[in-house]
């Protein structure tokens, strides 16, 4: 079976050209990754479809270490629920303060940076998955 690649080209497709595809696990990461950058309600018909990132992102009274456990709860009640093709998660969030060296002529910019981990075993299959991505979220004064 064929899975759409994200992002879609939409003037390929009302054009006629074939869409890309991606493989099955390429698949579930893509959604995952929807899951993490969603904010909740911005799916309409699904409320509870995103994660906390986005509540807690301008919350300069959160700690580090509830920032990570709401964040962590926050994905394994989404992915839980709506990515069926995987069973047996682990993940797991940081947030971790880096230094952006963006022009050497300015001063180097502190940014906070969410790595977050989800690991797991595709149902049909019984193979491991492991997913990894990083976030640069708002530079927070924690």
């Amino acid at each position: 079976m064929n899975y759409i690649k994200l992002p879609i080209n939409f003037s390929d497709l009302v054009n006629g050209k074939p869409s890309q595809v991606c493989s099955y696990e390429e698949s579930i990461a893509q959604y995952l990754m929807m899951m993490i950058t969603s904010r909740y309600g911005e799916a309409v018909s699904r409320a509870d479809f995103g994660s906390a990132i986005w509540e807690l992102e301008f919350n300069q009274s959160v700690k580090v270490y509830e920032w990570e456990e709401e964040v962590q709860k926050s994905l394994e009640a989404t992915i839980a629920k709506y990515e069926s093709r995987l069973s047996d998660l682990k993940i797991d969030v940081a947030l971790n303060q880096i230094d952006l060296d963006l022009n050497v002529d300015e001063p180097s910019q502190v940014r906070k940076q969410a790595s977050i981990s989800i690991e797991g075993k595709i149902k049909h299959s019984g193979t491991r998955f492991t997913f990894n991505t990083q976030l640069l979220v708002s530079p927070l004064s924690q």
